[in-house]
This record gives structure tokens, sequence and C-alpha cells, in this order.
């Protein structure tokens, strides 16, 4: 709506303007006979303002506007004085139809007073140069004065806009204007050509050529318009690029600059016309000296952007630090600088602050936390994580880590104390409660902590300390003496449990009590080996946290002690039936079977536990830990990780196993053993080549089984002088009958081996002491190892393996295919012979048997050893072992274990082996 009065405006002064040039022209002004060229210039000025046809849009008076044609056409034919009318009423009209409508009429007016002048000026130059010769009259001379006129007339506008108007209206002026000036002229100069060629055409009335030289005039005038237009935005570019913190540089292929912007004017201190057309580094010298000319040539090469986020720029003021982007364009790279120095300054105070916070809070004893009430976010510190033994790292977490650890007695306390604070109602926040530990047990701790709020508004953050105060809160409770505790747990000695004990065992043998009580005596599996792997800080860290959560399975009134080591003792007092105590058991198995946090790693553990209930039968106390140890002993025999109770017949096992061993010790100490041979033959023949040695004890009288004995001492730690004195007797025995029985055929004599005497240091000079004692040959002398033996460590047993092979002595691998030996290792170990274990010989007699034997014999002979089947018992494992390639074997088939007299009747005999020979009788089965 408001384009139509804008319209009827331009309409009504287009009206006037011509009707007051008509007017003027038929009175006779400026020229007579000129009144229709002047009201026809008149009108041109107003259309070319109005008309709506492509235009240019800069305001830069650099760039010639289409009037200066029609107001050069008026200059020529009808003088300055009119060529003012025209002008003004073009720039009036340009004024009422311009679209920003901010200031209209003090822009019009300071735009027509700059044409009135600039029009002033060149009508005066144009006539005081022609009017000095006539050479400039006639063309071409006629020249110099419209060259005089363009020049006068791009001065006054050059100095009004970009010296006067800025004066005037207390902006900076463009101390560049010369330049301007110059760049501006050329356009103007082809403006006036053009209207040169108008005033000729008019001057001579060539109308017939105005239809011929429209079209060329209006296409040249639009393609005019485009390149101001896109001079103008060129300009508008520039000074968003100038107005623009950021510094911004653009240099040509050749490294040249080409742009530089007023932010990068402050930024280097250099300023724009010292930089344009040199290199960066020729403008900046200092820059020569930093990685910058290195990454430019890289962009230029590889057209690949670079940063470079820390420049150091040596100046007066300090070192400055720039950030520069370095981005391949078209023709060139673009620089983008960015003054960092404040920034990176700020970056290292905090990172400084943030490590020495760090430190504090790595230091502190303490643990530290922050808590953001707006994100619901925690920062715990690690050590505030390890007081309650998670890992010690620091981090962020949610509120509900802590408070859901927070005992429930003491969860409602603490959120009223926090509320108060946070709502103002005190100064500081503080608060003692329980904490539930990663073991399991509560722990006490004292919360300090200060909340940060803004004036009348509620609390956002707040951030304080966690106190450790257990050992406090112990230490103000009444104990006996420190005497009476254990140092590295806080739970009481033996000495006071079992005087607690022995309490309860008199008021039980007094009828003071009708309740049953039971006591309770662990022993922690596997704790040698965390001692050994993780170190004793580690173990002793265990200990504790095992305590604590022993703690938390006790019941009010029961008792719990650390005996020493890692044995624990529990006193369950007030028990309705045995059955009570079995349960408390299991739900100690139970809570131990959690993995327990010690430094940062998770460790487990379980418990053997044996279980004693109180008699009246027990004279002491001392008896009822005795026989709690024996059923803890009994449950770790019996696979560790579980509980036993007492009862008489454990009681008299327990006497009979010392027994046992008190005897044992005794025969090995005088050699109170018998050695039996058991013959090894050839299956073709039924021929003894050899003998397997083994060990027999007869104790008051009655056989004990090598099942029962052997085992009992590798446990006792007997085995190793027990096996030497084996190795020793069946040596000496072999080469005894090879002297005296020179036709029997004797090939060789095989013992048994331990994996106890595989570790012994001196294993390999006791064989070689043995065999030279004896006068043996080490070719005659075969080592019986089982699988599990070797695979202990199967790269020591190899290298031993191999030392006892070099002196000569031959490798048997016995039980095989019983044990868990890998066939990667296997081929590696220096074994001469496999020997068949007799539960797969024994199901050759089944008629769905597995084919085992044939694997192991197809083995063998991959392996290029030789094979001995042991358990022969029937004709019918025999034959199928002969016929399936076994060439040796051992069995009752054949002969039983034999004393040494009964194996020399044998080889007195030197009969075959088998079914149909009268076996001579051996008291002593195998």
């Amino acid at each position: 709506m408001r384009t139509l009065p804008r319209r009827s405006g331009v309409v009504l002064f287009a009206a006037i303007a011509i009707g007051a040039g008509t007017l003027l022209g038929l009175a006779g002004w400026p020229q007579p006979n000129r009144t229709l060229e002047f009201s026809t210039l008149i009108l041109a000025a107003i259309l070319t303002s109005a008309l709506a046809m492509p235009r240019p849009t800069t305001k830069d008076w650099a760039t010639m506007p289409p009037a200066f044609v029609i107001d050069f056409v008026s200059l020529l034919l009808l003088g300055p004085h009119a060529t003012t009318l025209v002008a003004t009423a073009g720039t009036v009209t340009n004024g009422l139809t311009d679209s920003d409508r901010s200031q209209p009429i003090r822009r019009t007016v300071l735009n027509t007073a700059i044409v009135i002048v600039a029009i002033q000026a060149s009508g005066y130059a144009y006539a005081a140069i022609a009017s000095t010769t006539d050479l400039f009259t006639v063309w071409p001379g006629e020249g110099v004065p419209i060259a005089a006129a363009v020049i006068a007339y791009c001065f006054v506008k050059s100095v009004s806009a970009e010296i006067i108007l800025p004066l005037v209206t207390r902006q900076p002026i463009n101390r560049s204007w010369p330049m301007n000036l110059l760049r501006g002229c050329p356009t103007y100069v082809i403006g006036a050509s053009v209207a040169v060629g108008l005033v000729e055409v008019i001057d001579h009335h060539a109308w017939d050529i105005l239809p011929v030289a429209a079209v060329p005039l209006y296409f040249g005038y639009c393609a005019y318009c485009a390149h101001a237009n896109r001079a103008d935005e060129d300009r508008r570019r520039r000074d968003v690029i100038d107005s623009v913190d950021q510094g911004i540089s653009v240099l040509d292929g050749s490294g040249r600059v080409t742009l530089w912007n007023d932010a990068l004017e402050h930024i280097l201190s250099c300023p724009r016309e010292r930089a344009l057309g040199r290199s960066v580094v020729a403008a900046v010298p200092v820059l020569g000296k930093t990685e910058l000319p290195r990454a430019i040539d890289d962009a230029l090469t590889n057209r690949s952007p670079r940063t470079l986020a820390a420049l150091g720029l040596p100046s007066t003021a300090g070192a400055r630090i720039l950030q520069v982007r370095i981005l391949p364009v078209v023709g060139g790279v673009t620089l983008l600088w960015h003054d960092v120095t404040e920034r990176t300054r700020a970056e290292h105070t905090l990172k400084r602050s943030e490590e020495r916070l760090a430190l504090a809070a790595e230091g502190a004893n303490d643990g530290l936390w922050e808590w953001d009430l707006r994100s619901k976010e925690v920062y715990f510190s690690g050590r505030w994580r390890a007081m309650i033994g998670l890992p010690a790292h620091a981090g962020i977490g949610r509120p509900e880590e802590w408070m859901d650890r927070v005992h429930a007695d003491d969860i409602a306390p603490l959120k009223e104390a926090l509320e108060a604070h946070l709502s103002g109602q005190t100064d500081h926040f503080q608060h003692e409660h329980r904490i539930r530990h990663e073991d399991g047990t509560y722990r006490r701790f004292l919360c300090r902590g200060v909340a940060v709020r803004a004036a009348g508004r509620r609390s956002t953050r707040i951030a304080g300390s966690l106190t450790d105060t257990t050992a406090r809160a112990v230490g103000q409770e009444p104990l006996p003496s420190a005497g009476f505790l254990d140092p590295l747990t806080g739970l009481c000695n033996r000495a006071v449990f079992v005087e607690g004990l022995g309490r309860r065992l008199e008021e039980l043998k007094a009828r003071r009590s009708d309740s049953q009580f039971a006591a309770l005596y662990l022993d922690l599996d596997r704790f040698k080996v965390v001692n050994d792997s993780l170190g004793h800080m580690v173990g002793d860290e265990l200990l504790t946290a095992v305590s604590r959560r022993l703690e938390s399975c006790l019941r009010q009134g029961d008792a719990l002690a650390r005996l020493g080591g890692d044995e624990f003792a529990i006193l369950l007092n007030g028990l309705g039936d045995e059955a009570q105590a079995n349960a408390i058991a299991f739900r100690i198995q139970a809570t131990l079977s959690a993995p327990f946090s010690i430094g940062g790693r998770e460790v487990f553990t379980s418990a053997s536990i044996g279980i004693a209930f109180g008699r009246a039968q027990y004279n002491n106390p001392d008896e009822i830990m005795r026989d709690a140890d024996t059923a803890m002993y009994h449950a770790k025999s019996r696979g560790k990780a579980r509980h036993e109770l007492f009862d008489a017949d454990m009681h008299a096992r327990t006497l009979d196993r010392l027994g046992l061993e008190n005897d044992l010790r005794h025969a090995v100490n005088h050699n109170d053993f018998e050695v039996h041979y058991q013959p090894i033959v050839l299956l073709a023949s039924g021929r003894c080549v050899g003998f397997e040695s083994l060990i027999r004890w007869t104790r008051n009288g009655e056989a004990i089984s090598p099942a029962t004995f052997i085992p009992m001492a590798e446990e006792l730690g007997l085995i190793e002088p027990l096996g030497t004195w084996v190795l020793q007797q069946a040596c000496s025995t072999f080469a005894d009958w090879q002297r005296r029985f020179p036709a029997s055929g004797l090939d060789y004599i095989t013992v048994n081996v331990s994996s106890r005497q595989l570790t012994q240091q001196n294993f390999l000079s006791i064989v070689e002491e043995a065999v030279h004692q004896s006068g043996l040959k080490p070719c005659d002398l075969r080592l019986e190892i089982t699988e599990t033996a070797l695979m202990d460590s199967p790269a020591v047993a190899a290298k031993l393996l191999q030392e006892l092979r070099e002196f000569g002595v031959k490798i048997y691998l016995d039980d095989f295919g019983t044990g868990y030996s890998s066939l990667s290792h296997l081929h590696k170990l220096p074994v001469d012979a496999l020997k068949i274990d007799r539960s797969f010989v024994k199901s050759l007699s089944l008629p769905d048997r597995p084919a085992i034997v044939e694997s192991i014999l197809a083995l063998a002979r991959t392996l290029n050893t030789s094979v001995v089947a042991e358990g022969i018992e029937t004709d019918v494992q025999a034959s199928e072992l002969e016929r399936l390639g076994c060439t040796h074997a051992q069995g009752y088939l054949f002969s039983r274990p034999l004393s040494t007299r009964s194996a020399e009747e044998i080889l007195v005999a030197n009969e075959p082996l088998g079914p149909k020979q009268v076996q001579p009788s051996d008291p002593v089965a195998a």
C-alpha cells in the first residue's frame, strides 16, 4: 500500500520537472532551439532512476552510475547549469524510489549537492581547457577537455565521498582514496565516451541509427549493471571480512597476499599496504622462524588443510599465541588467524589449578567429593573410592553410588543434615554415618562440606571431604587390653577366644545354660598362593577384608577371633540345634565366595571349616579346638571350600593316621621296606626280559597298600629319601642278577619316580651314583614317570629327562592316557616307551570297547617309541595286544610282583611265563 503514494510522488515530481524544463526551454534557456533536448534529458534522467529496469545497487562512488551518461550528455549539449537541473531531477527521483527509507531527505540533499558540485567542476574544467586553443574544439583534440571534465568529476566525487562526508559524519577517512580515484576513472571515461556518441547522434539528427544502437546499448547497460553489482558484492564481502575479529588473509598460488583484513592488521601489527603483493614472511619477518612457511608450502603443494594450534609470535608487548588454519581454495590458500593468547594462558592456568587440586586430592588422607545438584552428578576422588574398597581412580558418578551404601539407620539423618545446609539453615554441612565397604562391612565416616549458593537462590553445588573415623570409634570403646587384640584385623586373639570358650564349657558342665554352642575352625584355602604371588601386603589386606565379612555373618552373642596366619575361629552361642550351626557355615561360605577388591584387583578365596559342638565330655577348651581343627582338615582333604562336623570316628581316624605317619617316618629312617619285582615279558614268547621294581611295607605284620603310604610319604616330604632307597636297591639287585644269571636274557629294570623327586636339585647325581655304585650299565635302567609328574612343569622336566638320556638312562611314560598330557608337549619330551594303563587293557574284553589301545599303539609308532602293556590278566587280553602289535607286557597273567627270592627262582628256571606256568606264591598282592 505504501508503493502507490511513492509512485504518485514520482509521477508528480516528473511532471513538475519536465514541465519546468519545457517552460525554461520555451523561454530560450539554456539555449534557444534546445527545448526538446532539454525536456528529453530531464525525462531520461528521471526514467533512469525510476523505471524498474536492472541497475547497480552499489553505493561506492567508484562504480559509475548510469545517470552519469545522461548527465554528461547534458553537460556537452547544454552546459553545466542546465545539467545541474537534469542531475537534480535524477538524484531526487532516485531518492524517492530508494527502498532504503532511513534518513531519505538528508541522503538525497547530500547526493544532490555532491552531484551539483561535481558537474560544476567538470563543466569548469571542460570550458577552461576548450577555450585555450582551437585545437581542443575539433576532433581528436576535443577529447582533451572531455577527459579533463571526467577527471574533475571523479576527483570531486572521490574527495566528497571519502574525505568530506566522513569528516561531517565523524567517521574514519579512507586514506587510500587516491588509489580508489585511479580505480574509478576508467569506468567514467567509458560512460563519457557513450555520452559523446549520443551527443553526436543528437547534433547530427542521426535518429535512424538509434534503433540499431538501442539493443547493444541495453545489453551493455545490463552487463554493466551486473558488473557493478558484483563489485558491490565484493565490497560488502570485504567490509564483512574487515569487520570480523578473526584475521583473514588470502594467498595466491605463488604465496603472495591478495587479501589482508583489518583484524589481521591489528593481530600482526602489519598494515594492509605492506602485506599486499608480498609473501607472509616478507610482510611479517618474524614468522619466518616458525613452522608457518612450511605449512603454507605443504598446503599449496598437497592441497590439504593444516592447522597450527599454537603458533608463537614474539612481540614487544610479550609473546602471543596464534591459532592458524590453512585452507586450500581455488588458486591459493586462505589463512584464518585467531589470537588465542588469553585463552591459552587461561587454559594453562586452569590446567595448573587442576593438577594442583588433583595432586592435593591424591595426597590427602581424606576422600574429596563434589555434587552438582543440577546435573545430579558427583565427582569422587580416588581416595574417596579407595576408602570404601573400590578401585582408586577418580571419576564422575551418581549420588546413588553414595547414598545406597549408607546404613539404613543413618540415611534419614544424613539427608536431613544435607537439606538443612542446602536450604541455608546451617553454615557448614557435617554428619557422621556408616557406609558399606566393598567387603560387605560397614565403616564409620565423618562427612564435611559447604554449598555454593547465589544471593537469594538455592544452592546449586556442594563439595567436601570424607574422613574414616572407624578406628577412632573403635578406640573409644572400652577394651580389656590392647594385648588381647589381633593387631592386623582388630579381632580377639587366640588366648581371648580360648578363654571365652573355656567359660562357655564351664557353664555347660555346671548346667547353668541349656543352650548349645559350637566352635568353628576356619582355614582360608589357597591363601599361600595369594601371599606368594601378590605379596604379603595384599595378603594382609585380604585377611582384614575376610575379618569384616565374617563379622557380618555373626549373630548377637557370637564371637570371632583370628588364631594366627589365615586361621580364624568362631564361637556360636545360643544354638537351638546342630542344623543351625550347619546353616551358619553355609552362610559363611556364600559370603566369602564373592570376590574381594584388593589394591585395584579382584581376589578370590574360600574357607575350609570344621565344626565341633560343645559336649560335657570335654575336659578343656583345647580339646574342642583340637576336634574343630580335625574336622577342618577333613574338609580340606575332601576338596576344600566346604565344612565338616566332627564325630568320634573322625577322631579315631585322625589318631590312626597320626600313628601311621609316625610309623612311616620310623620305617623310612630304618629302611623297613622291601622291594618286589614284577616280570616284564615278550608277548610272543613269554620270556622275561626285565622287571618293574615296586616298594612294599609291612606294619605290625599287616601289609600296607602303596596307595595309602606313598601319598602320605609325599605329603610328609619323605618320598625323596624313600625313592632314593628304592632306586639304589633296584639297581644293586638287578646288577647282581645280571652277573649271576647271564643266560636269563635280562635287558632292564624299571624304577618309578615321583614328581617330588623330579624337582630335586641333585636328582641326576642320585641316579648316576646309584648306577655307578651298583655296577649297572646306564642303558639297563628305565625310569617310569607319570604324565601328571611331567605336566607339572614340562619345560623343567624335559630338560632333566634329556640330561638323564644323555647319561644313558631310558624314560618310560607310566599310566599313559590317564593323565592330562598334551600331544604338543609329548612329542617334545625325550620318552623311550609308553606304558598302557591297566584300565585300557581291561577294556579289550568288552564287545563294544573304544579303540584307545589301538590309538596308543599308533601314536607310539608315530613317535618311534616302544609300548609296554600293564595289568594283563587273561589270554584274550594278551592275544589281542599281540595281534595289535604290542610286544611287551606285564600282569597277573604272567606273574604277580615277587620278592627277591621268588624272582631269582624264575631266573633259575629260565622258562616262559604264562597261564600254563606254575607261579611261585607271594604273600603281598600288587
